[in-house]
């Protein structure tokens, strides 16, 4: 490194195996078999030299050379807390020394603040990462502003204010559409025969405004997708985002609508959920707000944890499943344990403590399994909670201390 200066001052034949190491202005006595016990290090390589030395200079930080140079005598290598980690190691580095060398009694301490560091650098305060100068016009990334981020202006905070009351205003309209008292020509008669039979009545007044409720917010989502689409700094990222392909299918049920002036409910199914599924765009929108983003930063650190309890509902399931099969094999007929699928059945909604006593054992030996299974089930939903919750207490200190740094 450019900032280190070694110098060297010569020592007669005669001079002693004692060496003197100057680190930033403290000086330190040593024996060169002393620096020799860690051969790949920078000192082992500087003394093991044909040109003697009596003193060496670096102009390093020297309350981590004490503890560098106390590493070689005693073979120990500690973490000084009151240092910053990424410091340290940086020292280390310089020294020859691998930070993986930390005393157990100390390592927890160490890798706790580099952990620290890491999550803290993977918080950025803007979310308008992307290159703007890659826009070909000036005015795209004001629009992508106006439409993606509400705390870029007063216009996009208005912008975004009016996106969330089209989005709860198109869900309310079409859930008031399958309110078979307001639009009763939706209504579907099986007949004895399992046919379906549309009895087609005059619309009322009501079903004819949630009517035009629905245009005009298809029309708002059509010209806010197209905005966005237009004004997006990368067309690949954009179209590959999730939620952009919700907002793309929740478009498809209208067209189809008002193209073919019928209504396709049951083919169209899928679609409609799409509409129900963009009021998530109420996370983005409150991206900025400190508690959500805390909750996100939680959610993907907490990821691990997260998924092994799907995998460990799965196991239990059918383990539990089994288990009840075989032990009211007994009841099977005359009660519901007909398979292990069915049983798999009950063990989830056990072991998920939701109970909807459609299935229950009878016998001694099926009430001793069920017990067994929501005791497990508790303590199946318990077990990640600690996890999440020391993730969100370590977030939310990191993101008050990342608002708190100043810019540079």
């Amino acid at each position: 490194m450019s900032s280190v200066g070694v110098f060297s001052l010569g020592a007669s034949e005669g001079s002693s195996d004692k060496i003197v190491i100057n680190v930033g202005g403290v000086k330190h006595e040593t024996h060169k078999s002393t620096l020799m016990t860690l051969p790949g290090s920078r000192l082992a390589q500087l003394v093991d030299t044909e040109k003697p030395h009596s003193e060496l200079f670096f102009d390093r930080h020297p309350e981590v050379f004490s503890h560098v140079l106390q590493y070689y005598r005693s073979g120990k290598l500690h973490y000084p807390t009151n240092l910053c980690s990424v410091m340290l190691e940086e020292e280390f580095d310089f020294w020859g020394i691998s930070s993986t060398d930390v005393e157990p009694c100390c390592w927890g301490a160490f890798r706790q603040n580099k952990d620290a560091v890491e999550a803290l650098a993977q918080i950025d305060p803007s979310v308008m990462e992307n290159d703007q100068s890659s826009h070909t016009r000036a005015c795209q990334p004001k629009i992508w502003a106006l439409f993606d981020n509400p705390l870029s202006s007063a216009g996009a905070t208005v912008t975004a204010v009016v996106s969330l009351f089209f989005i709860l205003l198109s869900i309310t309209a079409f859930s008031l559409q399958t309110y078979r008292a307001i639009n009763p020509h939706q209504m579907y008669v099986v007949s004895a025969d399992n046919s379906s039979e549309n009895h087609n009545e005059s619309l009322s007044a009501l079903p004819r405004a949630l009517d035009a409720v629905e245009l005009v917010c298809s029309l708002w989502f059509v010209f806010e997708f197209v905005m966005r689409a237009v004004s997006c700094p990368s067309k690949l990222s954009f179209f590959m985002n999730v939620m952009n392909i919700v907002d793309l299918l929740a478009l498809f049920p209208w067209f189809f609508r008002w193209c073919s002036g019928s209504y396709c409910i049951q083919a169209l199914g899928f679609l409609h959920v799409m509409r129900c599924i963009r009021v998530l765009h109420v996370f983005k929108l409150m991206q900025h707000v400190f508690s959500v983003r805390v909750l996100k930063h939680t959610l993907r650190a907490s990821a691990t944890a997260l998924c092994t309890v799907p995998l460990m509902l799965f196991s239990c399931t059918l383990i539990f499943g089994t288990m009840a099969y075989y032990a009211e094999f007994e009841q099977i007929d005359i009660h519901s344990f007909v398979d292990i699928p069915s049983s798999c059945w009950w063990a989830v909604v056990t072991l998920t403590t939701v109970g909807y006593g459609d299935m229950y054992p009878v016998t001694v030996q099926g009430k001793c399994v069920a017990i067994l299974c929501a005791t497990v089930g508790v303590l199946l939903i318990i077990l990640p909670v600690p996890i999440i919750l020391d993730n969100f207490i370590k977030f939310n200190s990191l993101l008050k201390t990342k608002y708190s740094m100043p810019r540079k």
